[in-house]
């Protein structure tokens, strides 16, 4: 696997600060046979003047420029142009550890669609790890999607839905059509979805291969919004509609309504939490359409029995105001003996809601 191609796929906007450190840590990969397409999308400071820097030294290094168009049509665009067997992303204000590739590359197999390594958070743009992003716990393991088990996975395990530090085939990635849907934030979320319900088979690495800053004030993780928050239900909408409403297959259809009911549960829990108290109404609002549009139903039981009861008791609740859902998640799962009286007390609350509106809740467990 030492001859295989990787392409490097590095989208830049005003990162001058951080993009040479960046690609230098490509520059120093023990894995040499790779391409790294850096895209300058529109940068207003000396972005591009970084960048030519490692153009100019190594063939290796190709890039572009192009208008302001955002993460994920330059992801798309560099997508287009990569020659490489196999497709990386790297964000430019990271950095990489010299053995990332050859790390991945060492698990890898023309049976594996997606490698995944291990992320590790700092402080800035240096390698003092922190902590470190949630990763699967058993590495190595090649992990199959019968029936889209990887589904199930994702659900149940915390995982980092992050694209880069991933080593994906090209062939799987053009086989299944899959790209960054446009004018989207947050469109790693949507993206996570797509390729484990996609692929054959992915495995995990068991040490952190890249070094991603947490500290930029700028990354979209440290600016939530309201916008942020109607991005995720443009993801439920893209999940419910493509991969819901027009399944034919019972158990792919089953683990797309457990996906949407698992990242709605998410929005309350994150997205609602995140959002500022001045924009709470206007939050709530968006919230309780999204609910009430996007309402798949449940037949068969395929999560484990504890997720399954969090996802019915949510569905039941749904219908309640979002700051009440998330005070009845947090009760559902306590332990403490009066904090689940309350919760069925708000349980009750909903069913005779759900009652009046004729609305049926199917108990898979």
């Amino acid at each position: 696997m030492s001859q295989t191609l990787v392409s490097i796929i590095v989208p830049c906007y005003n990162v001058e600060a951080y993009v040479y450190r960046a690609l230098e840590s490509v520059f120093n990969q023990t894995h040499k046979n790779w391409e790294c397409l850096v895209i300058d999308d529109g940068s207003k400071d000396n972005t591009l003047e970084q960048i030519k820097l490692w153009a100019e030294n190594d063939s290796r290094f190709k890039f572009y420029t192009q208008e302001n168009k955002g993460l994920s049509i330059t992801r798309n665009n560099g997508l287009k142009i990569a020659k490489g067997d196999y497709i990386y992303f790297f964000d430019s204000d990271d950095l990489l550890d010299e053995s990332a590739l050859e790390n991945l590359m060492l698990i890898a197999n023309k049976d594996i669609d997606i490698v995944i390594g291990k992320n590790a958070v700092t402080l800035g743009q240096n390698m003092i790890v922190t902590e470190c992003l949630d990763h699967y716990h058993i590495p190595f393991k090649k992990l199959t999607n019968k029936n889209k088990e990887l589904i199930k996975l994702i659900i149940e395990q915390p995982i980092s839905c992050v694209a880069w530090n991933k080593l994906y085939t090209k062939s799987f990635l053009d086989t299944h059509q899959l790209v960054f849907k446009e004018n989207l934030l947050h469109e790693d979320e949507l993206w996570h979805f797509e390729t484990f319900y996609h692929a054959k088979a992915i495995v995990f690495n068991n040490i952190p291969t890249y070094y991603y800053n947490g500290s930029n004030i700028n990354s979209i993780t440290n600016n939530f919004k309201l916008k942020n928050l109607e991005a995720y239900f443009q993801i439920i909408e893209v999940i419910f509609n493509k991969y819901y409403n027009n399944n034919s297959n019972s158990f792919y259809k089953e683990f797309s309504s457990a996906y949407i009911t698992h990242f709605q549960i998410r929005t309350i829990r994150h997205g609602f939490n995140k959002i500022t108290k001045k924009l709470k109404k206007k939050a709530s609002a968006l919230i309780k359409l999204n609910f009430k549009k996007v309402d798949p139903s449940r037949n068969k039981l395929v999560l484990d029995i504890e997720i399954e009861e969090l996802q019915y008791n949510f569905k039941i609740v749904k219908l309640l105001k979002p700051k009440t859902i998330l005070t009845a998640i947090r009760y559902f799962e306590s332990t403490k003996k009066m904090k689940i009286f309350k919760g069925n007390v708000l349980k009750q609350k909903a069913m005779t809601i759900n009652k009046q509106k004729n609305r049926v809740i199917n108990k898979v467990f």
